[in-house]
């Protein structure tokens, strides 16, 4: 029974049975069809997932003393991702996993590796060229024509000048390192060559 339950975490197929048994449980109360039901599904798999993931990344930070490093890289990296899209994994099992030991990877880099000012200037000025030519790189789940793609675009850079500014403000060192780390990661999952990987 145990070895049972050892399997749905590490599959992290409960995500899918919860998202599952919810779904099911408000098209039933709510007496809609079965087409309803996929539609919740798919958007409770997603909140719960992103919970989950969260939930991942929080533990590991504590367990490997990164905490502070692995949130603010996470939040920088969300904050323009989802105004740049990028690399998407269809498996969620896939995604959960790559993005816990790439968030651990930077947590690290962003505590044990101190960047100079020149090398944060020189990363940002990346993105910014990675963003004015590729970005934003259409999601499966969002389709955009080109008026908002260039909304987007505009959002994103402009987002990303109020980041660089803020790494140059403040005087916290896991603050500034932890921002651009969670930048360079964003910039580089824009890139065309990599969203041909997955």
């Amino acid at each position: 029974m145990l070895q049972k339950y050892l399997k749905y975490l590490i599959t992290l197929r409960y995500i899918k049975l919860f998202s599952y048994w919810i779904a099911k449980h408000i098209q039933t109360e709510r007496k809609e069809s079965h087409k309803h039901r996929y539609t919740y599904y798919y958007g409770i798999q997603y909140i719960l997932g992103t919970i989950n993931e969260f939930l991942l990344i929080f533990i590991v930070g504590l367990l490997f003393n990164i905490l502070p490093q692995i949130l603010i890289s996470t939040l920088s990296f969300i904050l323009l991702r989802i105004l740049s899209g990028g690399l998407h994994f269809d498996n969620y099992k896939i995604c959960a996993y790559f993005s816990l030991l790439i968030f651990t990877i930077i947590g690290l880099l962003a505590k044990y590796i101190i960047l100079s000012q020149t090398i944060i200037a020189v990363i940002f000025f990346f993105v910014f060229i990675i963003f004015f030519i590729y970005a934003p790189i259409p999601l499966p789940s969002r389709k955009m024509n080109e008026n908002k793609k260039l909304i987007f675009k505009i959002i994103a850079i402009n987002l990303l000048v109020v980041l660089y500014l803020t790494t140059n403000l403040t005087n916290n060192i896991i603050i500034t390192n932890s921002i651009t780390y969670g930048i360079l990661l964003t910039g580089i999952i824009t890139l065309p060559v990599i969203n041909k990987l997955k």
